[in-house]
Formats: C-alpha cells, structure tokens, sequence
C-alpha cells in the first residue's frame, strides 16, 4: 500500500501543520479575549488556595532543599530520607506562619498609623507651603487657573486622599466577604504547601512516570532536564530576591532608627517591598521615600538619599549575588531589555517574572545554538570566534 505522504515530505507536512495550529490558536486567543480571561478569572478564583499553595511551595522549595542538605549533614545524619523531608517541611512552615502573623500584627498596624500620620504631614505641608506650590506650577505651565480654584483643588484632593486612608484602608480588611475569602485561601493554602513539601519527591516521580509514558524517551529526558532547570531558576531567583529585600529592609530600618530618620518602618516596607522588582525596583522604592522625608525634614530626605544610593550600590555588587549567584545568567542589558517588555505585556507580574523567564528562554536558545554547533564540529565558545573570519 503505497504512503499518502513520502518520506522526504513528512518533516515539511508536519512543520506546515504545526504553524497552522498555533497561528488557528493565536487567532483564537486574539478573537474570544474577553471570554478568555473570564474564564481564567472564574478559574483562578475556585482554585485560589492551590494558587496560593503552590506560590508558597514554590518560594520555600530552596529553603527546604537547603535546609534537608544541613540536617542529613549535621543534624539527624542517621534519619531516613522521608523524616528529613517532614523536619524541613516543618521548619519551613514555621517561618512562613511567623513572617504571616508577624506582617499582620506589627508590621501592619504601624504601616497604617505612619500611612495616616503622613496624611496630616502632607496636610500641612500643602497649606504652609500652597503659594509657593501653586506660583511653580503656573510659571512652569502645568496649571492655568486662579488661586481661587487651586485651593478647591488642593482642599478636595487632601479631603479625598484623607478619606481613603481613614476610611477605606483600615476598614478593608473588616469586610466580611474578603476576610473570609482572604482566611479561607491563606489557611487552606498554608495546608496545601505543607503537603507539597513533605511529598514534593513523590510527586516529582510521578510527573517523571507521566513524560515517559507520554513522550519518547529522548523528548522526555529532554523536557524533564528543562523542567528542573527552570525550577531551579524561578525557584532561585524569586525566592533569592524575596531574602535579599527582607535583608535590605531591615537594614534601611536598623539605620533609620539610628540616624533617627522619621517614618521608619513605612519606609523600611516599602524599600524591601520595591526591591523585589529586579533592576527598577530601588528606584522605584527610593523616590517617593525621599519625598516623604524631605517634605518632613530636608537634611533627612538628603541623609537617606545619600544611604539609599550606598546601600543599592552594596546591594547590586555584595548582597545580591552572594544569594541569588548564578540563578540568572543574563547580562544587565538584557534584564532591563526583559523587565521593559514584560512590564509592557503583563504589568507588575511581567516585571516580576519577566527575568526568570526571559533567562529561561536565553538557556534554550544557547542549548540549541551549541548543539547545532556542535554537529557542524564549530566550537561553543564565543570567544573563539573571535579570530574567526
């Protein structure tokens, strides 16, 4: 019986079929948007606790590797694999609950109470300092109206911001329907990282048995290195950027409290929580900090700039890579190339993500290269082809 299709022509078939189907599924995605992202809403709604669950997990995975290394070495040498497991599971869980609990019973409240002292420092400072205010922004053309009308202005957006500080934020989290949706997922999720971590060798076998079942062998040794790879890479980085703000917030404290900087432990908060953005994330923190501080006291907005810029720099060249090392790989120039179209395509989550990601996709992409290299018999090294013509 002679073959619809020749040999010499199925590679090029199953090319033409495979771009067809993902331009038919790039179409779709594009026409049925809407229904798309409501669907994913619905979705990541019912599923919320699993989605908090596996962040959790995803977090804690190198802590918890880390620590089952230390005890098996130092600790419990003689305990089997699985009681390893379970001790590291539960020193994790430990941490997560105190940092949770901490972080609402501290940290929150004084954020809150600086957040509406702010409020009347901003107050005041508006009013003694309006004239002035409002002569820079008509002489430089960012205004055109009469005085009249700027202090409506300045009244209704102080009373707007006032009422959203002394309404609105304290009273979210006393909302019945968020609290219980906020409780049930933070409990439920707290229970479901505890189980992926005590089973997470289990489970990865499991996944293993299914691309072996799915895949060929070479297609699912293939898939299963790059899916170590990649969670080793996402696992890293976000974990290490999340212990390296912690680091760098708690030192812009320690130095607040001595220098007896105003705002410490708002501006602490919002210095470690900037920071995890990679690249723009301590300029992004460190600007309205410094306004907060100058509008107080400007010798002291100065002090801190000067830390600020002293601690990025100690940061980015000690800190940094002493605990993210090698998770990215990529040059600088290419982080802020990641973070721009991230932040363009996906917003916050693409300017979080976007660097693991793009790491990722720049690993495959110079696997490929060297292997296809290497069957040409050329060499890997880019060094190399330097006195290459």
């Amino acid at each position: 019986m002679n073959k619809i299709i020749p040999n010499g022509e199925r590679d090029r078939v199953k090319a033409n079929i495979v771009t067809l189907a993902v331009a038919a599924v790039f179409l779709a995605i594009v026409v049925y948007i809407n229904q798309i992202s409501a669907f994913f809403s619905n979705v990541f709604s019912i599923l919320g606790p699993f989605l908090v669950g596996a962040i959790f997990t995803f977090v804690l995975l190198p802590i918890s590797k880390r620590l089952e290394i230390f005890l098996k070495k130092y600790v419990i040498k003689k305990a089997s694999d699985s009681v390893v497991r379970g001790v590291s599971a539960g020193i994790c869980m430990v941490i997560l609950i105190v940092m949770i609990v901490g972080f609402f019973l501290i940290l929150l409240p004084q954020v809150i109470r600086s957040v509406n002292s702010l409020v009347g420092v901003l107050t005041n400072f508006v009013n003694n300092n309006e004239a002035t205010i409002n002569d820079f922004l008509i002489k430089n053309g960012f205004i055109t109206v009469e005085s009249s009308e700027l202090n409506s202005i300045w009244d209704n957006l102080l009373t707007t911001a006032t009422q959203y500080i002394n309404v609105v934020l304290p009273n979210l989290l006393s909302l019945s329907n968020f609290v219980y949706k906020f409780i049930f997922h933070l409990f439920v999720g707290l229970i479901i990282t505890c189980h992926f971590l005590i089973s997470k060798k289990k489970n990865s076998l499991k996944w293993k048995r299914a691309c072996y079942a799915v895949l060929n062998k070479d297609s699912a040794e293939s898939l299963i290195n790059w899916a170590r790879k990649g969670t080793a890479l996402f696992g890293g980085f976000i974990s290490g950027k999340i212990i390296d703000s912690i680091i760098i917030g708690v030192i812009c404290y320690v130095f607040m409290l001595i220098a007896q900087l105003e705002y410490a432990v708002l501006i602490s908060v919002i210095i470690g929580v900037t920071n995890i953005l990679p690249f723009f994330g301590p300029f992004i923190g460190a600007i309205p900090s410094i306004f907060i501080l100058l509008m107080v006291n400007p010798m002291h907005g100065l002090i801190f700039a000067i830390f600020i810029l002293v601690l990025q720099q100690v940061d980015g060249n000690i800190i940094g890579p002493k605990i993210l090392g090698d998770h990215v790989g990529i040059s600088s120039l290419w982080t802020m190339f990641a973070i721009i179209l991230g932040s363009g395509l996906f917003g916050f989550v693409g300017i979080l993500l976007s660097v693991p990601v793009f790491a990722l996709f720049y690993a495959i992409i110079n696997a490929v290269f060297e292997v296809r290299l290497k069957r040409k018999n050329m060499p890997t090294d880019y060094e190399t082809y330097e006195d290459i013509p």
